[in-house]
């Protein structure tokens, strides 16, 4: 079942409506909001508490397992016992694990490190939405998707406005997020995916 398809029909039809009126409306949009989005989107998934990793290392089928990120945020490996896990993505263990065998091996492990089963991921949609509230999906979604599970907009949000509040490894910030720019103008660098603790702000 689709994110779109969760919601019900009234509501699809506001949220489309809202849509359509940024299309048809000139100048809705207003200009553009100035962000490094591309900058945003190089920072991938950070695996979390409870998710479930798989991990191979080539060559060395009694090193391959699946493991979960236990709640101090590690994993347990045979030879080299924890590795730290949780806030990290997948390239960054990867990275880290193939690093710890080399002492282990003549030649550097060829190690890959994915998510199989993802149980940490928590976003918030708050404000002037249907159905604010915390949201835990089984995979990363974006913008559009996180507003669809929040049921659109109520008739007083200023949905050109909005703002994902993020907080990482490079502080906290405030990315804009324009209703009308991603529909009339097509600016989908906007339609971020979410990371995990993200909070969606509808004014």
């Amino acid at each position: 079942m689709s994110v779109i398809s969760r919601i019900g029909r009234d509501t699809r039809m506001g949220f489309l409506g809202l849509c359509m009126l940024a299309v048809l409306v000139p100048g809705c949009a207003g200009g553009l909001p100035k962000y490094d989005y591309p900058a945003e989107r190089l920072t991938g998934y950070r695996v979390g508490p409870s998710d479930r990793l798989k991990i191979e290392v080539w060559k060395h089928e009694e090193l391959m397992q699946e493991v979960p990120v236990r709640p101090d945020g590690a994993i347990s490996m045979p030879l080299i016992g924890d590795v730290p896990a949780a806030g990290r993505t997948t390239e960054q263990i990867t990275a880290d694990v193939s690093q710890r065998l080399t002492r282990f091996f003549q030649d550097k492990p060829t190690v890959t490190v994915s998510v199989t089963d993802v149980k940490s991921y928590r976003v918030y949609v708050v404000g002037e939405v249907s159905r604010s509230g915390e949201y835990s999906p089984t995979h990363e979604i974006n913008v559009m998707q996180a507003l669809s599970l929040a049921g659109g907009f109520t008739r007083y949000a200023d949905f050109d406005r909005i703002v994902i509040i993020r907080k990482d490894d490079r502080g906290e910030r405030r990315i804009p997020f324009n209703v009308s720019a991603v529909i009339e103008k097509g600016d989908l660098q906007q339609n971020l995916t979410l990371q995990s603790g993200d909070t969606l702000y509808v004014p």
